[in-house]
């Protein structure tokens, strides 16, 4: 039988460089959530994925699976990230009326 934990520490090795026991060092590090939403690890399917930079390979930390492919994936630009957030966070002031039922009659 194949030791599920063994391979995947193989695998971290051979594509990030770091071992098992660096992965858990992270995790714990992290206190054991997602770098981002800061969701606990065992509500996830899956284990934390590696989020590094493609350019430097810089491991920057573990990530669930949504935030690692919907968030970070597709914005890398960290300026365009911090923009985003003050985008966000300022708002204009302005609300969308309560919707009122017409009454029938």
């Amino acid at each position: 039988m194949v030791d599920k934990y063994k391979v995947w520490g193989q695998r971290l090795l051979k594509t990030y460089g770091i071992t098992a026991a660096q992965y858990d060092e992270l995790l714990k590090k992290q206190e054991e959530c997602c770098a981002i939403c800061h969701r606990h690890y065992t509500s996830f399917q899956y284990r934390l994925c590696v989020d590094h930079d493609h350019a430097s390979k810089e491991i920057r930390g573990l990530l669930c699976y949504y935030c690692n492919r919907r968030l970070v994936g597709r914005h890398r630009d960290a300026a365009l990230l911090r923009t985003i957030a003050f985008y966000v966070e300022q708002g204009t002031g302005w609300f969308v009326p309560k919707k009122t039922r017409k009454k029938r009659k």
